[in-house]
């Protein structure tokens, strides 16, 4: 059975918490008026240096991936080292094609491949093999024309969804890709639900895609009518993260001004409920 999202929070907190001697967290200058980047962690082992912008824990084994520029690193939760105690394991590395900064990173429900987007609007999906040194991506796609920002897997290996920014006019803030079909027609759907995307999330539960935004918009997309469904204000900032309880229904959102907030995606208008 996949690690729950609970499990995952709290996988993600140990690799922090645990990750390679030296780790230094801080917060990257923000122009004025401009919400401030999420902190970066400095990664190093051996030699080996990654400013880490995103990370993602494996759903069965106890691995995560650090991702950043041009490079997606996988390491091992804390193992005991002779004369060093508890330390993380550098295990594999991957090179992004591109050479872009990576924005996101997700396994597939049950880990035998994981994904990832850049800020040049690249999408990748590799193989995993613990071990591997610079494996090449087996599936490359431009999914979005100037920024990706996130994506998850849509309940199989093979369909995943991104939400990022594109170009003037152009409807593909959302957008769901077969990467079985050939690249000029893997988009299988799209909407304009953002001016600029930030984070996604897939509901199995009723087939929906639960995305947010920089202008604190959260948009409701239904994959079997391949329609907006709904869509409202949550924040006064942009959505910086969404997690999805499937159990209860129920959606938390946390924004760039530090407000949590938990949402009954069950009602038709989703109301506040924390």
């Amino acid at each position: 059975e996949c690690q729950s999202g609970h499990q995952q929070w709290l996988a993600w907190g140990l690799g922090v918490r645990n990750a390679a001697t030296p780790l230094v967290t801080g917060l990257t200058e923000a122009s004025p008026g401009s919400s401030p980047e999420p902190p970066l962690t400095v990664l190093q082992s051996g030699g080996s240096e990654l400013t880490a912008r995103c990370l993602c824990s494996h759903p069965k084994l106890p691995l995560y991936l650090a991702g950043g520029d041009s490079i997606v690193q996988c390491w091992q939760f804390g193992q005991t080292i002779q004369g060093m105690g508890l330390q993380d394991h550098l295990r594999a590395q991957y090179k992004l094609p591109s050479g872009g900064t990576v924005a996101s990173l997700c396994f597939s429900p049950c880990g035998e491949q994981f994904g990832s987007v850049d800020l040049g609007g690249s999408l990748c999906l590799w193989r995993f093999q613990s071990g591997a040194d610079m494996p090449l991506p087996f599936s490359r796609l431009q999914c979005h024309s100037r920024r990706a920002s996130d994506l998850c897997f849509v309940g199989s290996s093979v369909v995943l969804a991104s939400v990022g920014s594109a170009s003037s006019g152009s409807s593909q803030s959302v957008c769901v890709w077969d990467v079985l079909l050939p690249p000029s027609q893997a988009l299988v759907a799209s909407c304009a639900a953002h001016d600029e995307g930030s984070c996604i999330v897939h509901s199995a539960a009723d087939s929906t895609l639960i995305s947010g935004g920089q202008r604190g918009e959260i948009c409701v997309f239904d994959l079997r009518q391949r329609r907006q469904r709904e869509q409202w204000t949550a924040h006064p900032l942009a959505v910086r993260s969404l997690t999805l309880d499937e159990t209860s229904r129920r959606c938390f959102s946390a924004s760039s001004d530090g407000d949590i907030k938990l949402w009954d995606m069950s009602m038709q208008s989703p109301p506040q409920v924390g």
